[in-house]
């Protein structure tokens, strides 16, 4: 055989290596998702709940405990102090016990805080209640986010964040029903029916905390759904899309960055999100709180198409930044015409645009951060975003409070969140792309002399 043969018989092999490994990739991703998104999905759904039920708790809740709309606006926003408070340290903690046994310690936490919110008796237990729980669930998200960058690689992880954010229209397009429900009807122990709610919404944590103690593998290398060759094709696949790490001030000035998107973002998502069922109450008088609880999922039903539809085209788009400004510009003119209109059906119908267009964008906006802020101190820097950026989590709930029972209504909130929103669309235009990642050297033979 010629040397030119040889050259090119090699390269054919080379070839039929590489497109063996990239196939092998793609069907270790495949089983990753159909083992873990799943159960991830169901566990946020249930802790994005177990967050937000207290909007439809308030329907009754309000009255028997006294609260006026400033009281209720710092109960619900003070989840995201404690929140902020233990996020970094929860980062740590992750990376010091694995994530098997602190995602599952963080969920049956959560669940336990949730279930006690059942026994409050005044503002002052209700805000503490809303502090602890925020302490216990804020390991999970960022944990969360920085769990899947070491089950996907980049150019796959935007759906796969969005299946797993896809928990948040989810959970409340099903969840406040569900809610109002039990809130109108249920009366566990003789309790009241927004007591009985909590009770009953913050079991099922407490179940998922022990399951996922047996159904969450720390990593690719302790998962044994997965053969030998699909850890290492998955660890290539990673490891492919992994940036070398970067200097603190970089590091520093990228969380910064993302914080500030986010933050506008999660201003507005829960300004409207704890308020939801009093802000149709208000549009539709006489409507019980069940009927209430079914009009405030309506923008998280057609958030949920949204999210999708929007997420399949960001995996073919890329990085790009407008994944995350379209629907962020579209976020903040439907919020200026909720602030412009007086009739109610319209009034809903921004609202419902301006929801789908906030979510669609947030799975496209971590996908973005997971890719700039990869390394090994990926979920501390993850972890830093949303706290800095959960500071806008508490004003939004606390000055809608404030603002409504300043003005008698939320068309100033309304205002407000348009310029918040926009804010985040101006930052979102210059947001960092992840850097080039590092060449990866050929495969190892294994010792049968096929690639590893």
């Amino acid at each position: 055989m010629t040397a030119a043969a040889e050259a090119g018989a090699g390269g054919a092999a080379a070839g039929e290596r590489a497109a063996g490994q990239a196939a092998g990739g793609r069907t270790a991703v495949r089983t990753v998702a159909r083992r873990l998104l799943p159960l991830l999905f169901v566990l946020y759904v249930v802790n994005f709940l177990d967050r937000a039920n207290i909007g439809v708790a308030a329907l009754a809740m309000n009255a028997e405990l006294h609260l006026s709309p400033t009281a209720y606006g710092t109960a619900a926003g003070i989840f995201f102090i404690g929140y902020l408070v233990f996020q970094v340290p929860a980062a740590w903690a992750l990376n010091r016990f694995g994530a098997r046994r602190w995602l599952a310690g963080v969920i049956t936490a959560w669940g336990l805080c949730s279930a006690a919110t059942a026994f409050v008796a005044d503002a002052r237990g209700l805000f503490l209640a809303r502090f602890l729980l925020g302490l216990a669930e804020a390991g999970f998200f960022p944990g969360v986010v920085a769990y899947l960058t070491t089950w996907f690689p980049a150019r796959r992880r935007t759906r796969a964040l969005a299946a797993f954010l896809l928990a948040i229209p989810v959970a409340t397009a099903i969840g406040l029903p569900t809610s109002g429900l039990l809130v109108e009807h249920a009366g566990l122990f003789g309790l009241s029916g927004w007591r009985s709610m909590f009770l009953i919404e913050g079991a099922p944590a407490v179940v998922l905390g022990i399951a996922a103690l047996r159904l969450l593998p720390d990593a690719p290398d302790r998962a044994a759904w997965l053969s030998i060759a699909q850890r290492r094709e998955l660890a290539a696949e990673v490891a492919s899309d992994t940036p070398p790490d970067r200097t603190g001030g970089a590091v520093l000035g990228r969380v910064a960055h993302f914080a500030l998107v986010q933050a506008g973002m999660a201003f507005a998502a829960y300004a409207l999100q704890f308020f939801l069922p009093q802000v149709l109450t208000g549009l539709f008088p006489g409507v019980r709180p069940a009927g209430v609880a079914a009009l405030a999922a309506l923008p998280y039903v057609v958030a949920v198409p949204a999210m999708l539809l929007w997420s399949r085209h960001g995996d073919r788009a890329g990085h790009r930044a407008s994944l995350i400004t379209v629907p962020l510009a579209g976020s903040a003119l439907a919020a200026a015409g909720a602030a412009l209109s007086h009739l109610p059906v319209l009034t809903l119908t921004a609202l419902t645009v301006m929801v789908a267009a906030n979510l669609a964008a947030v799975p496209a906006l971590w996908s973005r951060c997971t890719g700039a802020l990869a390394g090994r101190h990926a979920a501390t820097a993850i972890a830093g975003v949303n706290a800095l950026a959960n500071v806008a989590s508490f004003a939004g709930p606390s000055v809608t409070g404030r603002l409504a029972d300043a003005t008698g209504g939320y068309q100033a909130v309304y205002a407000v969140m348009a310029c918040v929103t926009a804010t985040s669309w101006a930052a979102a235009r210059r947001l960092p792309g992840p850097p080039a990642a590092p060449a990866v050297p050929a495969p190892a033979a294994l010792p049968d002399g096929t690639a590893g």
